[in-house]
């Protein structure tokens, strides 16, 4: 048997324009993710079986956590072994350590299924140069944010999310403070709320923006942003909060139901106050240390 740990990680959108909705029923969009520190462990056991199916089984340590086929990463190791043409049989062991708020706009269920097939590759020794698009492409398959987790590194989105250009020198040189009011809001919902009126960046694209600044951060518009408050006030909240604690920027992530806040590294003190705040409130809080 061959047991790994593996860090599974979050992101956040730095920017969000919805531009319309495309033929095929998805919506445009553009926008910058972002690898954060915050992240799942995913325990993965695997071994060699002579059943004439793989064996799965799910465990975590979160109740919501669904242990079903409906889990990324039941439905991502399903489809690498259809895809790949596998015929040899497994049994998988995967222990989800949730860390990451679920529905929260910060990607994990897409990281966890973006982390197993990773780990099939390195296992199964898929040679990743000859079927790099290959990958892709079953990323895109499982979710949106997929193909991001597979690279995971800042980068310009546009499409579904699914077209990206890495973006080697974009750096948020800054401590980034995310609170999560234990709420959830869906994606879906939030997609059928959005009223298209989305415009591309004013004044220069994102994928020009090679350094967050405090210049550039008015372009960086969350789409969702109205809907979303308008269905949990305390969201608002939350955002006017962080900016007058002393975040630079704040900005909820995806479609939410997360809010986080850009701080000055020099001045922790700032991200330390409001953290415990929010933390006493009975918020979820993580603080990501700048490099």
């Amino acid at each position: 048997m061959i047991q790994q740990v593996l860090n599974s990680h979050a992101k956040i959108n730095i920017g969000l324009r919805i531009l319309g909705k495309r033929e095929d029923g998805f919506h445009e969009l553009e926008t910058i993710f972002y690898p954060i520190k915050l992240r799942d462990i995913i325990t993965i056991s695997i071994e060699k079986s002579n059943a004439d199916t793989n064996s799965v089984v799910l465990k975590s340590n979160k109740s919501y956590v669904p242990l079903t086929r409906e889990n990324l990463c039941y439905i991502a190791l399903e489809k690498f072994f259809k895809s790949f043409s596998i015929k040899e049989c497994f049994n998988f062991e995967i222990d989800i350590e949730k860390n990451i708020p679920v529905s929260g706009g910060l990607g994990g269920g897409s990281s966890n299924a973006a982390t197993v097939m990773k780990f099939l590759v390195r296992e199964l020794n898929i040679d990743v140069s000859s079927n790099k698009q290959k990958l892709i492409d079953l990323a895109k398959e499982i979710g949106s944010d997929v193909p991001f987790f597979l690279l995971m590194k800042p980068c310009y989105a546009v499409g579904r999310g699914e077209k990206m250009k890495a973006l080697p020198n974009f750096v948020v040189d800054y401590d980034i403070l995310i609170v999560n009011p234990r709420a959830r809001v869906s994606t879906r919902w939030a997609f059928e709320k959005m009223e298209l009126e989305g415009k591309p960046m004013k004044n220069r694209a994102l994928d020009t923006i090679q350094y967050f600044n405090l210049e550039e951060s008015g372009n960086l518009i969350n789409d969702f942003e109205p809907i979303v408050f308008d269905k949990i006030p305390e969201l608002k909240k939350i955002k006017d909060r962080l900016l007058e604690s002393g975040a630079v920027y704040a900005s909820l992530s995806g479609s939410g139901a997360t809010i986080y806040g850009l701080y000055n590294k020099f001045e922790q003190n700032k991200s330390r106050k409001a953290m415990h705040e929010f933390a006493s409130q009975g918020y979820y809080t993580f603080l990501s240390r700048s490099n």
